[in-house]
């Protein structure tokens, strides 16, 4: 699998977590992922399902079958965060996605909450 990340994320912190969010979620990066969300977080799949944090860790909002993950923005702000891009699976099917992420504190060290819209391009 090749990751591409956005180079968005030099000088802020918040910008970076967010980003490596996004790829754990995305590629069920369970090591990551238990780094960053907090112990209570949930992650909701925008027109699908909400997810406790030990589902998540179990992979149930990962990507099956990705080849390709492109970060193009990655973005914060006080307690909330962005991140974009795409993904192709091995059936070269291409997705689109925006995530967005609430902040535990305004520190920014974990992510309470996040909300992720997928949407199929092919």
């Amino acid at each position: 699998m090749e990751i591409q990340l956005s180079g968005m994320c030099g000088n802020s912190p918040k910008n970076k977590l967010a980003e490596d969010l996004a790829v754990a979620l995305i590629t069920g990066d369970t090591k990551t992922l238990t780094h960053l969300l907090s112990g209570d977080a949930s992650v909701e799949l925008v027109g699908s399902e909400r997810y406790p944090l030990s589902a998540v860790l179990q992979g149930e909002a990962s990507v099956p079958e990705l080849t390709l993950l492109t970060i193009e923005h990655a973005i914060s702000h006080g307690k909330i965060a962005a991140v974009s891009g795409n993904w192709m699976t091995r059936g070269g099917i291409r997705f689109a996605f925006s995530d967005h992420y609430s902040f535990a504190t305004t520190k920014g060290t974990e992510v309470a909450a996040a909300r992720c819209y997928r949407i199929k391009l092919d």
